[in-house]
């Protein structure tokens, strides 16, 4: 997951929805983009899709995909493990949204 296209798309999607980020602190505008579920989108798009970049970016990130077995997001009953990796990157997507919605107002 590249962070800075998935800033590229936030900022992308704050234009487009014609968002005042004077009328949000950062909690709120995660909040307000996640009800209408576009971080979710934002970040669905920035998850891997080849599996050899997944197994790659699984060897430094496995705490990710650890995690999100942990949280319920992988079906362990019939277990893919390139599906635990996405489901891993989609963690550190909301992560690196979040971090990156924060760095919006600092800017």
């Amino acid at each position: 997951m590249n962070k800075e296209n998935l800033k590229q798309d936030i900022i992308e999607c704050i234009k487009y929805k014609e968002i005042k980020l004077d009328d949000y602190d950062s909690q709120t505008l995660y909040e307000e983009l996640d009800y209408d579920g576009s971080i979710n989108e934002i970040i669905d798009s920035n998850i891997t899709i080849y599996y050899y970049d997944l197994r790659k970016w699984s060897v430094e990130n496995y705490d990710y995909i650890e995690q999100a077995i942990d949280e319920g997001l992988v079906d362990m009953e019939h277990f893919d493990f390139h599906k635990a990796i996405q489901a891993g990157q989609y963690l550190l997507g909301q992560e690196l949204a979040f971090e990156i919605i924060e760095e919006l107002f600092e800017e």
